[in-house]
């Protein structure tokens, strides 16, 4: 209501809060990608670039109450996503070693920091803000680099992991706690005892809350709700209510986002909240990390107080950290590598150097004070980690191998107190088998440190598929989780055995700011199959791998997965066949109004092959998911098409293997002559199964003999649609053949409802066309105007009255392009798109033309020359071609 007053007297100004806003977005995004790319943490690009736009250097951006605000914002989202990524149940299981790294490093470099802040002439409460800062260590910065260095496995890794979130949670409190001391202007024990309960109890009661009714509350509203974005309000809805709370409450409102992020993680709809929040913190917290920048007054950099203070700082802030590897004394573990993997301080030392600045503790001096230490950390600590884990690895590599031995009895793996426990010393060629064994075992209980040390050591041996292993595979995909597959993730394995999965995972985890996720590597369509069909034995688990593969589709190389396991002959040409049918299924009841093509039917029908599989294709593709409310209808009436079409006795009986066999067979005893047997041996198969025998022979017999040099033959008969006609044309291929057979269609005055194009391997070229005419199309003069086409160079496309639009599609068919015309029916359309098509080297196949009103949807099948999928620069050609 304020602002709103503000705004109508004129107080506040909307066009230069904008501008600002629109500055700090783009340059905050030019710092991070740039940041990225010079394998620096994008939070240091964004305060460099906060400080290059600030009043310390261009000047761009004041810091205002409305910047500061979104700041707020933006810190309340990136607190919710730090909780929403808090695995509870992973911090219970925090090793003793990890708590005690936590504890001392959380211990020595406050206690030393507030010393140093009072030695130096500081005030008591700046002090404590100094220490406090010093307190936290960065998880995120530590775990991208273990993980760039493929260390996740590395007991190190885990100990200094497993003490950086419970820093983190501690670095919380102690903030709630000096905060509120400092606001109260006094330090006494009964005060200090009290603040203290406060946020416990505060924490307690909004834990409880949040752990006990928020999930229950979010499964009622998703099972009512209508529209997508209703639970993505209301999570926001509640991590602002939980912060406004904790503001309430005297404390941080940080605590209040925290708190509702770990009770939003223990919804069903998590994905969902986790994408929206990183939607929505896309555009906020890079406000919080620029203003930092904005704020800070450059000159303090170069003032010897400052520097001075920083320094020593810098050295407290980095020997706390190296001192608190003393906790894992008695763990055979390098101290070095974990002392120097809790260095970094990252973004939660800059939240507590901003609530300094807030509440007035700092000023500007401090507040540089503690930007350069943070920065200094951060830098120093991913350079001296990389190169101490690469002299491990060197001395590793020139260590002598433990010596094998015999499988203990009950196996290589046991549980023993809910942990499970690796025996002996296996084989490292076992490494695959043991690793997919814990990964699926990993799912109910917790690997112990000897399971992560022996894969650590082979993560670099060679590994071979066996039928025993892809069958581990599969009992994972089945019974797996989250922490299955992050677990295969940690311990390199996942990018040994299956890179195209770890690339994906990847490529997913770069799309967002989450740093180590298990949502990551959710696979929605797996989950779906699974709940439908139970258990499956290795025979009857192509569905199963299809659904694998397709929740990776995104990732090219994900179909190489299949190539890549140990497969039956049999069980790998059906999960291709469902992957390739189910994409098309897919492209073709997204798509209104289902046009009940024969070519799709027969396409999907040569994939497919048996009406089992055509149940199990529509099963997958719906479990897929993505499809308008339409397309579930459409789903249901394709599959039914294709079951009618293979529903012959003589497949259910075993007597032929395909239709396309069958089809093939009785076309033959049709024939007339050799020549025409040869030819129909020769045809594709989808071409066989989109006709009845009786044309498929009819077919042969007008392509034979063969047609040579520019001449063509036409028959024309007539359509079962009144005024409709088919035109069968025969000729030898050539570059924009549909070009020019649609340029004499068009001076015929014939209009092309349908197109369909059989090409053989020795170029013969067999084109039916379904066109409209009131009158009998003429065969001959049909032919002569082709034998003129085909001997004349092929013309310039037409320019169009009204623009036409294309769309590509490169997901709805296994081999060639989708593209879809829509714009408004007009004279000579067709010839003028086949022709563009042809000026920019796009093969067409197959081409369905459908007329609604005075507009045109037109769907054609196309591909390269040399027969792959065409790219968006290639469709580019062709509709500029068409403009001219």
């Amino acid at each position: 209501m304020n602002s709103i007053i503000l705004a109508a007297g004129g107080a506040l100004d909307f066009g230069s809060i904008f501008l600002n806003l629109a500055i700090i977005l783009v340059v905050a995004k030019l710092a991070a990608e740039l940041s990225e790319r010079a394998g620096i943490p994008a939070v240091l690009g964004e305060i460099v670039a906060g400080i290059i736009v600030g009043p310390s250097m261009l000047g761009w951006i004041e810091p205002t109450d409305a910047i500061r605000i979104l700041a707020e914002v933006g810190v309340i989202i990136l607190l919710a996503e730090v909780g929403l990524e808090m695995d509870l149940k992973e911090l219970r299981r925090v090793g003793r070693a990890s708590l005690y790294v936590a504890l001392i490093g959380v211990a020595v470099p406050m206690s030393s920091g507030v010393l140093a802040g009072s030695v130096l002439g500081e005030s008591l409460n700046a002090s404590l803000f100094l220490g406090a800062a010093l307190a936290a260590t960065s998880v995120g910065i530590t775990a991208r680099v273990f993980g760039d260095l493929k260390a996740l496995s590395s007991t190190e890794s885990r100990i200094v992991l497993g003490a950086a979130v419970a820093d983190d949670v501690f670095s919380l409190i102690i903030l709630t706690v000096v905060t509120r001391v400092v606001e109260q202007g006094s330090i006494d024990l009964i005060g200090l005892l009290s603040t203290i309960g406060l946020a416990v109890a505060f924490l307690a009661v909004a834990g409880a809350v949040g752990l006990f009714l928020i999930p229950r509350l979010f499964t009622l509203v998703g099972a009512q709700a209508m529209s997508p974005t209703t639970i993505g309000v209301l999570a926001a809805a509640v991590t602002f209510g939980f912060s406004a709370a904790a503001s309430g409450s005297k404390l941080a409102p940080i605590i209040g986002a925290f708190v509702a992020g770990t009770a939003l993680a223990r919804t069903s709809q998590h994905d969902r909240i986790a994408r929206d929040f990183n939607a929505l913190g896309g555009v906020f917290i890079p406000i919080f990390f620029m203003l930092i920048g904005i704020d800070t007054d450059v000159t303090k950099f170069f003032d010897g107080k400052v520097l001075l203070l920083a320094l020593i700082l810098s050295v407290i802030a980095i020997g706390g950290k190296m001192i608190a590897a003393l906790g894992a004394i008695g763990t055979d573990t390098d101290k070095w590598v974990i002392g120097m993997g809790m260095v970094p301080r990252g973004e939660v030392g800059l939240i507590f150097a901003s609530i300094g600045m807030s509440v007035g503790v700092f000023n500007d001096e401090l507040y540089a004070v503690v930007l350069l230490v943070v920065l200094v950390t951060t830098v120093l600590a991913p350079p001296v980690l990389r190169w101490r884990i690469a002299a491990l690895r060197d001395q590793q590599s020139h260590s002598p191998h433990e010596e094998v031995t015999e499988e203990p009895v009950g196996g290589w793996l046991v549980a023993r107190d809910n942990t499970l426990i690796l025996q002996g010393h296996p084989p490292a060629d076992l490494s695959l088998r043991l690793a997919l064994e814990a990964a699926l075992r990993a799912s109910e209980i917790t690997p112990d440190n000897s399971v992560y040390a022996w894969l650590n050591s082979h993560r670099n041996e060679p590994v071979t598929w066996d039928i025993e292993s892809t069958e581990l595979l599969l009992e994972l995909l089945m019974r797996g989780n989250g922490r299955s597959w992050k677990f295969l993730e940690i311990t390199g394995m996942l990018e040994n055995a299956l890179p195209e999965i770890a690339t994906a995972f990847e490529l997913r985890r770069k799309s967002s700011t989450e740093l180590n996720p298990i949502h990551l590597t959710n696979m929605p369509t797996v989950e779906a199959i699974r709940s439908k069909v139970g258990r499956l034995l290795y025979a009857d688990s192509a569905v199963m791998l299809a659904a694998f593969v397709l929740d990776f589709s995104g990732n090219a190389p994900a179909l190489s997965i299949l190539g890549r396991l140990s497969l039956t002959p049999e069980l790998a040409e059906q999960s291709l066949a469902l992957v390739n049918a189910s994409a098309l299924l897919h492209g073709a009841a997204a798509i209104e109004p289902y046009d009940g093509s024969p070519r799709l039917l027969a396409q999907l029908a040569d994939h497919l092959k048996t009406p089992a599989m055509v149940e199990r294709c529509r099963m997958l593709t719906e479990a897929w998911g993505n499809l308008p409310e339409w397309g579930y209808p459409a789903l249901l009436e394709i599959t039914t098409q294709v079951q009618s079409l293979l529903a012959h006795p003589e497949l259910i009986d075993g007597v032929e293997d395909s239709l396309e066999i069958l089809h093939r067979r009785q076309a033959l005893a049709l024939a007339t002559s050799d020549m025409v047997r040869d030819r129909i041996n020769n045809a594709s198969p989808t071409y066989v199964l989109a006709y009845d025998p009786e044309v498929l022979a009819r077919h042969a017999t007008l392509v034979e003999p063969a047609t040579q040099g520019r001449n063509a033959r036409v028959r024309v008969t007539a359509s079962a649609t009144a005024g409709e006609w088919i035109l069968d044309i025969t000729t030898r291929d050539t570059d924009g053949l549909l070009a020019r057979i649609c340029g004499v269609l068009t001076d015929c005055e014939l209009e092309v409802v349908n197109a369909d194009l059989i090409t053989w391997p020795d170029g013969a070229v067999l084109d039916t066309f379904t066109v409209r005419s009131a009158l009998q199309p003429d065969a001959q003069q049909i032919e002569a105007g082709l034998k003129r086409s085909l001997s004349a160079r092929l013309p310039a496309p037409r320019p169009m009255q009204s623009r036409v639009v294309f769309t590509l599609d490169n997901a709805s068919h296994p081999r060639h392009s989708i593209v879809t015309m829509t714009g408004a029916d007009q004279p000579g359309l067709l010839y003028a798109v086949a022709t563009a098509f042809a000026q920019a080297k796009i093969n067409v196949h197959h081409a369905r033309i459908i007329t609604s009103g005075s507009n045109v949807v037109d769907r054609f099948e196309v591909s390269t020359r040399k027969g792959r999928k065409i790219d968006a620069p290639t469709l580019e050609r062709a509709q500029t071609f068409l403009s001219q």
